[in-house]
């Protein structure tokens, strides 16, 4: 059965190609996922699938998980909330931008193909929304035109993660289609605002999303990864006093401090606490690679060039593997570094850096002896017998909310590159992409027959 299935899926590699080339025209910028999800129910239903479209209860998730619920998010990153420790339900009612950060028209899809019974179920799931196209000018193929060349598709999502999506659905198709009889149930979720949220996907394990075992095909080049880091996204604002150039000075006094001025201790403080974590002790999957990463990514302040800025903010991002501490503890550590760094500067004894958290998630580990985990390594050795060890993956995904809130033993494994993600002339090696289709097809007959 498992030499049909493979020569089911290379029959059909035009098609599959072409479902994903479609998919990748359809744009699905976080905030404009419901035409993308439309489209992956269509071909569910075709298969028989029960199919359920449903948007994101953000009362269910902020009551059941409010140390893991976020804000909604848009692509359009100006309309973002910050928060103090956690965010919450009522501030968000209360922002003024709820009209705009919120789930309407934006739909959760499942889709549960039966089995006959007496067999283990397996959920295959990711998410369908991707980061912004900007900047427009530095792409050399339209971002949502599915451009070949030389092996590869371009366009936004195309690694991060509609390959991995499709591969999943198209697997189950290629099942189907082969005639394969399954015992246990084979579901598909395609999530909503995974990119600086994870709504999506906390939503349906708040809503009773479960299974036996979970894959998440985010970009992994079909390596098997079992491990995800935590995140914490953060901002630092800082305060100022405008005035001119002619009105800076007050005699002897300086009366015009710009907030610019005032960056340097803030960045230390950042950079120290990357610097104390990689001293820690890496967890065992990640001996190969940083074990915690911090990312200035935005300075914004001042209003003329002529002026002293009256505020200016940092924004950026700290990844942190496994065994090197909770969020919380994470949190406490940027803003009491920011606040020894500061200290030496009598401008802050009245003029506080002020620290807020944009999003943040824990780190997972599933069991190293969880049954999927051998499951999945042995399809992609059938179809790749070069594939590396499993290891842990370097960026963040909602494999947290399946492990840490769902508790279902889960793995990450998809195609594509975490390296062509976020970034013009994202593409995706059509090889890999194939490839993962057989190991996921293999995977579901092996798990669930």
């Amino acid at each position: 059965m498992e030499e049909k299935i493979l020569a089911k899926v290379e029959k059909k590699k035009a098609e599959l190609v072409d479902f994903l080339a479609r998919l990748v025209r359809i744009p699905s910028l976080t905030g404009e996922e419901g035409a993308a999800q439309e489209f992956l129910a269509a071909r569910a239903r075709s298969l028989g699938m029960d199919v359920k479209l449903s948007e994101p209860d953000l009362e269910l998730i902020f009551r059941k998980y409010p140390e893991s619920a976020q804000y909604p998010t848009h692509w359009r990153h100006d309309l973002i909330l910050s928060y103090d420790r956690l965010a919450s339900y009522e501030e968000l009612m209360k922002s003024g931008k709820s009209g705009v950060l919120n789930y309407k028209g934006r739909p959760n899809l499942v889709a549960a193909l039966k089995g006959t019974g007496g067999g283990k179920s397996l959920l295959l799931t990711g998410h369908v929304d991707n980061v912004t196209i900007e900047p427009r000018h530095e792409w050399r193929y339209d971002p949502f035109g599915a451009q070949m060349a030389d092996g590869l598709m371009y366009g936004r999502g195309t690694s991060d993660m509609k390959g991995g999506l499709c591969a999943a659905l198209l697997a189950v198709q290629c099942l189907v289609e082969a005639g394969v009889r399954l015992r246990g149930d084979v579901l598909f979720a395609s999530a909503v605002n995974e990119e600086h949220s994870g709504n999506g996907t906390l939503s349906l394990v708040a809503e009773g999303l479960r299974a036996d075992a979970a894959i998440v095909t985010e970009p992994s080049r079909n390596q098997v990864y079992i491990a995800t880091p935590g995140d914490v996204y953060w901002e630092v604002v800082l305060t100022g006093v405008p005035r001119s150039p002619g009105a800076r000075w007050e005699g002897k006094t300086m009366a015009g401090v710009s907030a610019i001025e005032k960056i340097a201790p803030s960045i230390e403080a950042l950079l120290q606490v990357e610097r104390d974590h990689n001293r820690m002790e890496p967890h065992p999957l990640y001996r190969n690679g940083n074990s915690f990463s911090c990312v200035i990514g935005e300075v914004a302040g001042g209003t003329y060039p002529t002026v002293t800025a009256n505020g200016c903010t940092l924004r950026g991002c700290m990844y942190f593997g496994p065994s090197l501490g909770s969020v919380n503890e994470i949190m406490d550590r940027i803003r009491d570094r920011v606040a020894e760094e500061t200290a030496v500067d009598p401008w802050f004894k009245d003029h506080p850096a002020k620290v807020r958290f944009l999003h943040h998630r824990n780190s997972v580990t599933t069991d190293p002896e969880a049954p999927i985990i051998g499951n999945v390594f042995g399809a992609a050795k059938t179809v790749n017998p070069g594939v590396g060890p499993i290891a842990g993956c370097s960026y963040c995904s909602d494999m947290e909310y399946l492990g840490n809130q769902g508790k279902v033993p889960t793995v990450i494994m998809g195609p594509g590159w975490i390296g062509y993600a976020h970034k013009a002339n994202e593409c995706i090696p059509i090889s890999e992409y194939l490839d993962c289709v057989k190991i996921l097809a293999l995977s579901i007959y092996r798990w669930c027959a």
